[in-house]
């Protein structure tokens, strides 16, 4: 009896055990499918979102009716299959069968992939909006003061022009070109409500918050930002002052949007000049990027060596062979969403904006390939990540320091290296400070338009210019304009949420990898980087951002505390000029400017008939020399006057033959113009008009879900259970015939 009693728990015991093992085998096969599930979806992204960045490329390059038409169709297409995945993720796979919060986050950007969750007409609504704008933005005006003007042109001559009036007047003129399409823009923004629903959000913000990956991120960014307001107001305070002295003009501590040297005025080194203190270094810093020939391609290598210095990473050959250095600017970079391969399209001027945000597309080009094997593509296709952001603008930072600004011999050695710090650390300051108030003040002038259903284009245009005054300390000077209509971000409904956390996220890593916040003057590049850091951005297989970071660099909060600290010494600079601050400027620096330009591009695109050695230093600018043997171009450089001061110089050139991206060529484009719009400033256009053309095409249509990934799933989770049962049986018949003294050896 107590044998059998013994037996029967002996039994019970190992049924219990096996039965634990097949659940737990079960449960570790059904992730595994899970996991293999989400791989196929992420393969299937991968090219459905390469076709669309190939349509994207080629309208930004040859920018037409008919590029446009492709890319808004591959949009369309593009947003179709989102619908599709979502359909067979959330049906197919419970995002409560797995414990791995990497699947379970994969399945979110799945199930929630942002604006394609909009109906079929809404979508075809907001990219044919947002094309519309681009294709605009990137023609040529049609008359009046803007006679033929691109706007390079016109932001050529906002950053060269000494006359107000002048400035003024191209500002407004520019902007009210896009007057009539502000009707249209309050429906597009509206249909944020649909996508909030759409996605299971419950406000603008959290939706944002959902995309960016910041949960209650706006909340904590406002908190941040009364932290850093105070040291904006004094640099806004600072610069007007110096306006004011410059012009000329009364300015009571706002500033002016057309006398920011930009259409938009996010990014004031354009007027590094005239606000830095010591101008001359500054303008020395100027010259000595034409001087030292770091144009188009050539600046990109000088970016990329310090990406090698410290990463021991360079762009991947596509991005030098693919790329279009001659084009327009602002820059556009474009991720092909396969092996890290990005590609950007600019133009070749090397001013100081330019000269940043080359250092800044290189950090984010390196970043891709450092994670692309680890980094979804579903995060690229569905997600803003703010991690990249704060890489890229961390290049941006080191690329003002006095060291390297020194290793690449554009700023002068024998400066004054107290003098060399204040400079750095505004020109810093005027790239990072204006963006990221206006970041925050796109976002909480949308998010409040959005909630209190803002429709009237007059309040939508007023209201503007009260967050702006509000967060960046400008103003539109009596002439409220649509400005915000050049903005991509915000013509698309794309939230800044990210660019805001990576600006003040970038200190936190320039702290952490420096040990300190003070402005470097010893070489970045002796720096051994650090391990964890590396291992942050390559992720180790986890696509979330905040989790990486917490990870790997202990950072648990993203904090204002390193950015205040960084600019403390200039803080105190101004504090101390207050009041005492006497207004200096280069005497003649603009026509010295000029003069230097037009000799350095007669020298470089003069033909070559000798062959060049190759330049064998570690700091690599090349002079493209075997491009340019085979492309012999003949620059022109023509002047407009417009008014007093207002010269705005065009490249033309009188040989067809393009082909050779090293040259400093920008050719004059004949543009479709835009069939879709009436571009009469005074004139309103219906929104139907303006907004309705036929997509009608095989690609627009939403194609059938396929369930081949959830019949392989389903199967591979079957097979696996036959596999362990057949093991399971297999392996008790052999323990039966196995004598008794070996069973349990």
């Amino acid at each position: 009896m107590k044998l059998r009693i013994a037996k029967r728990k002996m039994l019970s015991k190992w049924t219990w055990i096996v039965l634990n093992l097949v659940i737990y085998a079960s449960a570790s096969l059904k992730t595994d499918a899970i996991k293999a599930f989400i791989e196929l979806t992420e393969f299937e992204y991968e090219d459905a979102c390469s076709n669309t960045a190939e349509a994207e490329w080629a309208f930004v390059n040859t920018p037409s009716n008919e590029t446009l038409l492709t890319w808004e169709k591959n949009l369309i297409s593009y947003a179709a299959f989102k619908n599709v995945q979502k359909h067979e993720v959330v049906d197919n796979v419970s995002k409560d069968d797995t414990n791995d919060p990497v699947l379970q986050y994969k399945y979110d950007i799945v199930a929630k992939a942002g604006d394609a969750l909009l109906t079929d007409k809404d979508y075809e609504t907001l990219v044919h909006f947002t094309g519309t704008v681009e294709l605009l933005k990137l023609s040529k005006s049609g008359g009046g003061v803007l006679s033929n003007y691109t706007r390079g042109d016109v932001e050529h001559s906002l950053s060269r022009n000494q006359n107000v009036e002048n400035k003024h007047s191209l500002w407004t003129a520019w902007h009210q070109e896009l007057n009539p399409l502000v009707t249209n823009f309050s429906t597009v923004l509206l249909l944020t409500h649909k996508a909030i629903e759409a996605n299971g959000a419950k406000d603008s913000m959290e939706y944002w918050e959902l995309l960016s990956g910041y949960n209650n991120g706006y909340s904590k960014i406002i908190y941040e930002w009364e932290k850093i307001s105070n040291l904006h107001k004094k640099l806004v305070k600072f610069v007007s002052t110096n306006l004011s002295h410059k012009y000329k003009i009364a300015i009571n501590e706002t500033v002016p949007a057309y006398l920011l040297g930009s259409l938009q005025g996010n990014d004031w080194t354009t007027i590094s000049v005239d606000a830095v203190p010591y101008p001359d270094i500054t303008y020395n810093i100027k010259k000595n990027l034409w001087k030292k020939k770091l144009i188009g391609k050539s600046l990109y290598k000088a970016a990329s060596a310090m990406s090698l210095k410290i990463f021991n990473q360079v762009p991947q050959a596509d991005f030098w062979d693919k790329s279009h250095f001659n084009q327009q600017c602002p820059s556009k970079l474009i991720n092909f969403c396969e092996e890290g391969i990005m590609r950007v399209s600019t133009c070749f001027e090397p001013t100081i904006s330019n000269f940043l945000s080359a250092h800044k597309n290189i950090g984010k080009i390196v970043f891709n390939q450092m994670s692309a094997e680890t980094i979804a593509v579903l995060n690229t296709a569905n997600r803003y990540s703010a991690l990249e952001e704060a890489v890229s603008e961390l290049f941006g930072i080191l690329a003002t320091s006095p060291a390297w600004l020194k290793y690449i011999h554009v700023m002068d050695e024998s400066t004054d290296s107290d003098q060399d710090s204040i400079v750095t650390l505004m020109i810093t300051a005027l790239s990072t400070l204006p963006r990221l108030a206006y970041y925050i003040s796109a976002d909480m002038w949308r998010i409040n338009a959005i909630e209190t259903n803002i429709t009237n284009p007059v309040d939508l245009i007023s209201s503007w210019w009260k967050y702006r005054q509000e967060y960046e300390g400008i103003i539109s000077n009596g002439t409220e304009v649509p400005t915000f209509l050049s903005d991509e971000y915000i013509t698309s409904n794309k939230p800044y949420l990210s660019k805001i956390t990576g600006i003040i996220l970038a200190f936190q890593f320039y702290e952490h990898l420096m040990e300190t916040t003070e402005i470097r003057y010893d070489s970045i590049l002796e720096k051994r980087i650090k391990a964890d850091f590396i291992k942050m951005i390559q992720q180790r297989g986890d696509p979330n951002w905040m989790r990486s970071v917490d990870k790997f660099l202990d950072l648990v909060e993203i904090s204002s505390d390193s950015l205040i600290s960084f600019f403390s010494p200039l803080e105190d600079f101004i504090d101390e000029l207050e009041g005492n601050y006497n207004y200096d400027t280069v005497a003649n620096g603009e026509t010295e400017l000029e003069e230097l330009e037009k000799k350095i591009l007669s020298e470089v695109n003069k033909p070559i008939t000798t062959t060049v050695a190759p330049i064998t230093t570690n700091f690599i600018i090349a002079k493209e020399s075997t491009d340019r043997q085979k492309s012999a171009i003949n620059i022109t450089l023509v002047n407009k006057q417009k008014g007093e001061g207002g010269d705005v110089r065009t490249i033309v050139s009188t040989n067809k033959s393009l082909e050779s991206e090293s040259s400093i060529h920008v050719p004059v484009k004949k543009l479709d113009s835009p069939s879709v719009l009436n571009l009469q400033a005074s004139t309103t256009v219906p929104f139907d008009e303006s907004l309705d053309i036929n997509l009608n095409t095989e690609q627009e249509k939403k194609p059938r879900i396929d369930t081949s990934k959830a019949v392989w799933a389903v199967g591979a989770v079957l097979l696996a259970i036959i596999i362990i049962c057949a093991v399971a049986i297999f392996g008790r018949q052999r323990c039966r015939k196995t004598p008794k003294n070996r069973r349990y050896v």
